[in-house]
């Protein structure tokens, strides 16, 4: 017999109202798990238990990565709360195929300001929302979640850029760099404002991708960062938290110095709080009440470890995280190719048998 809850859900199966309980600081059935991105076809087909016949892209690079009726599929088979509609504009980005025929960032080409008159449309925003409906109807009736994925304007105008060219350039022409942000800011605040009005009372909650930090703290001096990004995000995210949507930011590096920053401008959690950068157990303790965590499960150890390691790994974070909600597991960056198929579905598997809260809680006070 399959195990339930109170309201007949079964555990084993997706459910928005769990993550979006957690996320709210609540105790659901059992600890949700969330991957913000998956790239990894092997993985799809594992889970889906077929061949996909078109191939899978890295949604943060602009593109979406599968179709929705696949995605709420694999989030159904897998047991997964929620999954993502990206709404990605990346202008100016230069690419490399590499020999197995994938292609890699290698710098931005927007350097002058006569670059900026020729710089890529954004993609069609109505085409973008007829995407995001395609989502909502293939989750109907299913309990799968749909959130909307919005890159912002920091790191993209530095990728656009470059983002080795655009660490000087904050120095050495600001202006330059906060034209090319509020081109990017602009075009997004338009995106989200046309998805709350439209669908703001059907997606689950708002994502926003920026990497912001790195292993040492923010990408940039703290003083200029917080002139350049706080009133810009709080713009960005605006017509979100009017809808009282929970907002989570998704950026990589070193939590302690960004955590305050992002509280300030308005998210109410963060993604994925790498485990070579921070310590999520004492993160959890002081940001209880205040910020969700999401993530910190080692990629490493799902691409090289042992079944019996990542459901040690699970059972241990299950136990030590999960009381009073607050933290939704998933990887510390994203599934990609040279994970094994087994060890991820491992992972999302042992969430279900460690992280039932009726029986955490006779472990923790």
């Amino acid at each position: 017999m399959r195990r339930r809850d109170l309201n007949d859900v079964d555990i084993d199966k997706p459910d928005i109202n769990r993550l979006t309980k957690v996320m709210r600081f609540e105790e659901a059935d059992r600890v949700p798990h969330l991957e913000f991105w998956v790239t990894s076809k092997p993985v799809y087909e594992f889970v889906l238990g077929r061949k996909i016949e078109y191939e899978i892209v890295d949604a943060r690079l602009g593109e979406q990565s599968i179709t929705p009726e696949d995605h709420v599929e694999f989030a159904y088979n897998l047991g997964m709360d929620a999954v993502a509609c990206n709404f990605s504009w990346r202008p100016g980005n230069v690419f490399k195929k590499a020999s197995d025929g994938t292609e890699h960032y290698i710098g931005g080409r927007i350097t002058t300001r006569d670059d900026i008159q020729i710089m890529e449309r954004p993609p069609d925003l109505e085409k973008q929302l007829r995407y995001l409906e395609r989502y909502l109807n293939a989750a109907r009736g299913t309990r799968v979640g749909v959130f909307a994925n919005f890159t912002s304007f920091f790191d993209s105008a530095m990728l656009a850029v470059g983002v080795e060219r655009s660490l000087y350039l904050f120095k050495d022409d600001r202006t330059f760099m906060e034209e090319v942000m509020d081109i990017l800011l602009e075009n997004q605040i338009k995106v989200v404002e046309d998805v709350c009005s439209e669908f703001g009372d059907k997606i689950a909650f708002v994502l926003v991708n920026d990497d912001i930090a790195c292993n040492s703290g923010l990408m940039i001096d703290p003083e200029t960062f917080r002139e350049i990004f706080v009133n810009r995000m709080r713009r960005l995210i605006a017509p979100a938290k009017k809808m009282v949507k929970l907002c989570v930011m998704h950026t990589d590096g070193e939590m302690e110095s960004v955590l305050p920053i992002l509280y300030e401008v308005g998210f109410n959690g963060a993604h994925p709080i790498e485990p070579e950068s921070n310590d999520i157990f004492e993160l959890k303790k002081k940001w209880y009440g205040r910020m969700v965590l999401f993530g910190n499960i080692p990629t490493v150890l799902l691409a090289y470890g042992t079944k019996e390691n990542i459901e040690n790994t699970v059972k241990e974070y299950c136990e030590r995280l999960s009381s009073g909600g607050g933290w939704v597991l998933g990887s510390s960056t994203s599934i990609m190719e040279g994970i094994l198929p087994e060890n991820f579905v491992t992972m999302t598997r042992a969430a279900h048998k460690f992280g039932i809260y009726e029986s955490l809680n006779t472990k923790i006070s």
